[in-house]
């Protein structure tokens, strides 16, 4: 099992992120635990330029295939909070989930809490689609 080391995220995203941390401040104040957790991450990311990024790693707005060890699959699309829809599979980066996936590569296996429940563990299968592989830097 492969499991997940510093993530590596590009300057685009941390920059949209950062923007989207004081949106998130102003409706919910600064002690929210999902952003303190999301903003440490970030600290330790490896930060690159948008056309630099492999086209293995989870960046904002891709679509990832995973798979539970169950064998159970599913395909979400990590999503910045306010375009976040459970409907559409459109995670937020702010859940445990999203957060776990941002900057990770293709083979590996994030581990997340979800409050409530016991630790979950899914592994990365694919990538259906990297903005910054198809060349979508603006998203």
């Amino acid at each position: 099992m492969t499991h997940v080391s510093a993530p590596c995220v590009t300057r685009r995203d941390v920059a949209r992120l950062e923007q989207s941390f004081l949106d998130v401040r102003r409706r919910v104040g600064t002690g929210d635990a999902a952003l303190r957790a999301l903003e440490e991450r970030l600290e330790l990311a490896y930060v690159v330029a948008s056309a630099e990024i492999a086209a293995d790693v989870v960046t904002m707005n891709s679509r990832v295939a995973l798979e539970a060890p169950d064998g159970q699959s599913r395909t979400v699309t990590l999503a910045y909070p306010d375009a976040a829809d459970a409907e559409s599979a459109r995670v937020s980066v702010l859940a445990p989930l999203g957060r776990a996936l941002l900057g990770v590569r293709v083979g590996e296996t994030v581990r997340f809490e979800v409050p409530g429940s016991s630790p979950r563990e899914l592994r990365v299968v694919g990538i259906d689609y990297q903005p910054e592989a198809a060349g979508d830097f603006d998203l």
